[in-house]
């Protein structure tokens, strides 16, 4: 008796620790207010800038000689945050560069017991020669020095890339300058690398966290399928309708889920994820599975409502959606269509942005729940459906505005009158019996 009490005595002072350290931690890192509360406008300029971002990272990455160059300014940061809070619900980010270095201010809000409460940090990086500099780093009302900080970065880098791995990486740094507005960050390459290696890198990292080996095997399935029916195709006409392969891969998961309903989403992620493979480029490819050569050496003309490129609006979103998340979809929809409306581009596009829209509704009930995966494929195995049935009229929506047109007109994505094209394209879906399935 006296030890079966001894044994509850330890575990509840483990519990009051436990709980006292947490209390501890709210109280340092958890604030009432937010650090930033302004969200930037995502424009045909800020998408601008965010590519600018990216070509510079590449063009540094493709440099054959044995230092990896990183020069960018606030306006590319800021605009790369703007992107980043469309994604992420809530996250706000702001860069200052100055003589001093690069200042960062991140807000990031957590809901606890339905209180509001913050994540403010800031982080301030100094010029240096040599390794680099952290002067300090601020989350809450914790202030780390800028050792500790670079420790405790090396630690977790060390947690991803296996021990050692972290502080191999720091160590990289040669040099941040900064200078006219610009910081720019000098690294030294590792014998082995490339761009190549890079992304083949994070998306191993990327699938050893998020594949398994068993949806691996049923998206090859729902390929097979795929591939086997547009072959099929191929010697009957030019092209084919994307209803067509998704009421052919949801009759075969409706069959697959009849016995196991529980597996209904798991069938349906798999059929979006292998029309990602069959039909997308060798980046989603790769992403969803591996890049598949295809027999003849050509993707399948598929299209919806008689275009190759609504299809692939379509199918690209639906995959984001079922990769990541609806607001991650939907912001590289828009990012898109705001870089096609820069000069040389094919101007932004309602019809696209109603593609993207449509194949992010269709995601969401094939993944949502139980529920809506087993009525999305019983939609589709009770009857032979139209295009009609899966995407709304495409009528009367704008096409090919340049910058200037859709500035002048719509001024950003968030302002009222380009909302209310949103509202009207969401409500030409909600009339279609599809998408009036329950979630």
């Amino acid at each position: 008796m006296q030890a079966v009490q001894h044994l509850f005595r330890q575990i509840l002072t483990l519990l009051l620790l436990l709980c006292t350290a947490l209390v501890l931690v709210a109280l340092l890192l958890l604030q009432r207010n937010p650090l930033l509360s302004e969200t930037g406008q995502l424009n045909a300029a800020a998408v601008r800038n965010s590519q600018q971002l990216l070509n510079n990272l590449n063009q540094s990455m493709r440099d054959p000689g044995q230092q990896l160059v990183i020069q960018t300014n606030a306006d590319e940061l800021n605009a790369a945050f703007t992107l980043a809070s469309r994604s992420l619900p809530g996250f706000q980010g702001k860069s200052q560069i100055n003589p001093a270095g690069l200042k960062i201010l991140m807000t990031m809000p957590v809901e606890i017991l339905t209180y509001q409460f913050y994540v403010n940090a800031d982080l301030q990086i100094e010029p240096s020669v040599g390794m680099l500099q952290v002067r300090q780093v601020q989350i809450g009302r914790l202030t780390l020095p800028g050792d500790m900080a670079l420790s405790l970065l090396g630690s977790v880098a060390d947690q991803l890339w296996g021990p050692g791995e972290g502080a191999a990486l720091l160590a990289k740094v040669r040099s941040v300058t900064v200078q006219q507005g610009a910081v720019k960050v000098e690294l030294n390459k590792s014998a082995d690398f490339s761009l190549s290696q890079l992304k083949h890198s994070g998306l191993n990292l990327y699938k050893q966290w998020f594949r398994s080996d068993e949806q691996k095997a049923l998206i090859e399935h729902y390929y097979a399928i795929a591939l086997a029916f547009s072959q099929q195709s191929a010697n009957e006409q030019s092209s084919q309708s994307l209803l067509s392969y998704l009421q052919l891969l949801l009759r075969e998961a409706d069959k697959r889920s009849q016995a196991q309903p529980e597996q209904a989403i798991q069938e349906n992620q798999a059929v979006i994820l292998a029309l990602a493979q069959l039909l997308g480029g060798p980046n989603l490819q790769l992403l969803v599975n591996e890049v598949k050569a295809k027999p003849d050496g050509k993707t399948p003309r598929v299209t919806l409502a008689r275009r190759p490129d609504l299809q692939q609006h379509f199918i690209y979103s639906a995959s984001l959606h079922v990769l990541g998340n609806q607001r991650l979809s939907s912001v590289v929809g828009e990012a898109k269509e705001l870089l096609d409306s820069v000069n040389g581009g094919s101007g932004f596009s309602f019809v696209d942005l109603l593609a993207d829209r449509t194949g992010i509704r269709f995601a969401k009930l094939a993944v949502s729940s139980t529920q809506s995966a087993r009525a999305l494929q019983q939609f589709f195995s009770a009857q032979d459906r139209t295009e009609q049935e899966l995407f709304p009229s495409k009528s009367r929506l704008p096409e090919g505005l340049a910058q200037d047109m859709f500035e002048q007109q719509y001024q950003s994505i968030d302002s009222a009158v380009y909302q209310q094209m949103v509202a009207e394209i969401d409500r030409r879906l909600n009339a279609l019996p599809l998408y009036q399935i329950a979630l």
